[in-house]
Parts: C-alpha cells; structure tokens; sequence
C-alpha cells in the first residue's frame, strides 16, 4: 500500500490568511489523515521591520509554518490538499515540498495548478 506523505512550507506572507490549528483538526476529521504543524519564528524586528538573516541557515531553521500531511488514501490525501489550498492557497517556492515523499510531492504539485491560488 503506498504511503502518501507532503510537507507544506510557508513562509512569511505566503498563506492567504492565519494558519490555525482548530482548522487543521477538521481537515484532519474530515478527510481521514494525520496532519502535523509547525510554526518556526526567528525574525527579529529591527528598525521597525521584521527581519531575518537566512544565509548559512538550514531550510529548518528558517522562519516558516510547515503543515504535514500524511494518508494511506490517495483520495483523501487528494481532497485534504485541494481544501487546505483553497483556504490557504499552495506553498510558492522552489523548497515548498521539501521533506515529502515521491508520491505525495507528486500529487500536491499536480493539485497546485488546478486549485493552488496563484
């Protein structure tokens, strides 16, 4: 049975609204997967703008909020993305997938051209 697994990475103004967690627990309730979430805040705020120095910092240390998806139900895992891209709309750089699976990468990419709000 193939593992469908995805990380979700956003980075600061990349989601159309406030990533909340009750929101993830329906989405995790109603499509029947596991959903973790992650907020990592290391901006400084420096002459009034929030900042960050990113060069020589690992991809994990950086100030991102990262929703994980993961199913053994293509359709499922399929309807949980296309939700969570409408709310939020798709992750939008190069490393957004970073840390998923063949299989799940391969399906959230599909979906961002359709539903991903860009």
């Amino acid at each position: 049975m193939t593992q469908y697994y995805v990380k979700l990475r956003y980075y600061p103004g990349d989601s159309l609204e406030e990533i909340k967690d009750e929101d993830l627990k329906k989405f995790e309730k109603e499509f029947g997967v596991c959903i973790s979430y992650q907020k990592i805040e290391n901006r400084e705020l420096k002459d009034g703008l929030l900042m960050e120095e990113t060069l020589g910092k690992s991809l994990e240390d950086i100030s991102q909020e990262v929703i994980t998806i993961s199913s053994d139900k293509e359709d499922n895992f399929s309807n949980c993305l296309i939700a969570l891209y409408k709310q939020y709309r798709s992750p939008r750089t190069v490393y957004s997938f970073l840390g998923s699976n063949d299989a799940g990468q391969r399906i959230a990419k599909k979906l961002m051209n359709t539903y991903g709000g860009w």
